[in-house]
């Protein structure tokens, strides 16, 4: 929910502030959501939080965790930068695809001649 809230932050409009208005109460969250939140996070294109996982919770065994926005001050974890595209692999050329799908196409079945009694 906190992603959609800045992607809401980031349109800045006024559809988007009463969408986020429907879920968000208060005048000072709001400002900030389409402010700070929204300079923060302008060229990045999405996964704005993380969740990190804490423990079981004592009583109904529930699995705990803890929600924070990423690339802030004071984070819990630091972010890892992004990590590069793998490099494309060059596409095959006719005579060796031809070649791949006779040696892996499944086997065919023979007819064979039945005599009628």
């Amino acid at each position: 929910m906190a992603d959609r809230m800045v992607t809401w932050g980031k349109e800045g409009t006024l559809h988007a502030s009463r969408q986020a208005g429907a879920f968000v109460r208060g005048d000072d969250v709001i400002h900030k959501l389409f402010t700070e939140l929204a300079y923060r996070y302008k060229d990045r294109a999405g996964g704005y939080t993380r969740i990190l996982r804490t423990r079981i919770r004592v009583g109904d065994a529930a699995p705990m965790a803890y929600i924070e926005f990423i690339d802030r001050e004071n984070e819990l974890r630091q972010s890892n930068p992004p990590s590069p595209q793998p490099p494309q692999r060059p596409s095959l050329d006719p005579f060796t695809r031809s070649l791949l799908s006779r040696q892996y196409a499944p086997a065919k079945e023979e007819k064979g001649s039945e005599s009628d009694i």
